[in-house]
């Protein structure tokens, strides 16, 4: 059920680093009325308090906010993407491997590559959610992930 107004509380952030470069910082807040979610990719540098700010998920939708992280070489550096997911949905990735550049969400929220229904060999998906309040580092393959929050490994 959504709001007509929603009265967003700031949930956390996850850092994206790159050794001890910081890349991007995701943040989400949360609706105290109805649960849902409102997140942001940050780029480095000056902002505004909007500028990156991609949406809200409301809650019981079947969506979810999806951090993508890529393996880099040669020209293709290694990122991290936010990404509006839903089961069913196709996501278009740029890869080092080809079979890598399709992956599609399934029922359980998990991803695999759609030319085979494999796990993904050069990309990896988090729950935004499951990684706030840690950071990312995309310097090893795969990425370090380190949450604050009780429970969650990674």
């Amino acid at each position: 059920m959504g709001c007509t107004s929603h009265d967003y509380v700031y949930i956390g952030a996850v850092n994206v680093f790159m050794d001890e470069e910081l890349l991007k910082v995701i943040e989400a807040w949360r609706c105290r009325a109805c649960n849902a979610v409102l997140a942001g990719e940050r780029q480095m540098g000056i902002i505004t308090s909007t500028e990156g700010i991609l949406g809200t998920v409301s809650a019981g939708s079947g969506e979810r906010w999806m951090l993508v992280a890529r393996q880099g070489r040669g020209s293709l550096p290694p990122d991290a993407t936010l990404v509006r997911t839903s089961p069913g949905l196709r996501i278009k990735v740029d890869s080092i491997e080809p079979g890598d550049s399709t992956l599609v969400v399934r029922e359980d929220m998990s991803v695999v590559r759609e030319v085979d229904e494999e796990p993904p060999k050069t990309v990896m998906v988090y729950d935004v959610l499951s990684v706030l309040k840690g950071y990312i580092d995309l310097s090893t393959w795969p990425p370090k992930v380190f949450t604050l929050q009780a429970g969650r490994r990674h």
